[in-house]
């Protein structure tokens, strides 16, 4: 576990000491240090030129990679924050497709362990059951009812067919794996999650897509394994996660959304010093 998040867990212990509210933010301001995440499949750590980055896969074929909490969070009402980048799409072209490149990343929330991962071509999350995962997907799957070759999508219980119409998808553009960073924020406040979506780093006022749900029911539980899952199949991507910041309450995240790391670093050893100083006085 890294300084950011083990501060962050003494907080908590002193908030709740404190009688306070207790809440849990899990800070990545990069990968360089993955404690705290069990990395299943074919995601590892990998330094690109945006730095020390969480790869969920390398952009090869029939790839699959998951990366969550060691530890459930609670995930009744949350609020997150992340940024990825699809690199070197390549494959070959089928399915009514008219660019190479697959299959995505899906955030998930879930229930069933720490190293669970789903088939390639099911973005990773395929089959991952109770869950609720948001699906930035590049890859257009007639038999999935996919609309088309770029879009988000809101699914529940690992199941990315989307059923006749496609409910409870849209489509994007530009395409998610086309270089750039993309920026993401999904707020649940209990009933709708909400998903945003945009290039710009900046956050928009206007939901890309939201769907109600009660995701305490679907889990069975208020606590879930948090994190991404990515797949490739005949056609592939390198799927990067860049940054990553999750509160477990309804607490939209502004930009900019992660601190710089000199002043993360500051605010822990404030904040270990406080529960220092809290902890002697016992």
């Amino acid at each position: 576990m890294n300084r950011t998040m083990v501060c962050t867990f003494l907080a908590v212990a002193v908030m709740v000491a404190s009688g306070l509210a207790a809440a849990t933010t899990v800070t990545f301001n990069d990968f360089s240090d993955l404690s705290g995440l069990t990395l299943s499949g074919n995601a590892a750590g990998a330094n690109t030129s945006d730095g020390d980055v969480l790869r969920l896969t390398p952009a090869l074929g029939n790839q699959s990679g998951s990366a969550f909490s060691s530890t459930t969070i609670n995930a009744a009402a949350f609020s997150t924050f992340f940024q990825f980048r699809i690199t070197d799409p390549g494959g070959i072209l089928f399915d009514g497709n008219t660019e190479t490149g697959a299959d995505g990343i899906v955030f998930v929330v879930q229930s069933v362990s720490a190293d669970i991962g789903g088939l390639g071509q099911g973005i990773g999350y395929s089959g991952i059951s109770p869950s609720v995962g948001v699906e930035f997907d590049t890859w257009h799957n007639s038999a999935n009812y996919d609309p088309d070759s770029n879009h988000v999508g809101i699914d529940v219980n690992g199941n990315v067919n989307h059923g006749s119409g496609s409910p409870y998808t849209l489509g994007v553009t530009p395409r998610f794996d086309d270089g750039n960073i993309w920026s993401v924020w999904v707020d649940y406040d209990g009933t709708t999650l909400e998903v945003r979506a945009n290039q710009t780093g900046v956050r928009p006022a206007a939901v890309l897509l939201s769907r109600t749900l009660d995701i305490s029911a679907i889990l069975g539980q208020s606590n879930a394994y948090v994190g991404f899952t990515a797949g490739t199949g005949a056609d592939w991507g390198n799927h990067d996660i860049l940054n990553w910041e999750y509160r477990d309450n309804f607490n939209p995240i502004q930009d900019p959304p992660v601190p710089e790391p000199a002043s993360m670093t500051l605010l822990g050893l404030g904040l270990c010093g406080l529960a220092a100083r809290r902890f002697r006085r016992r």
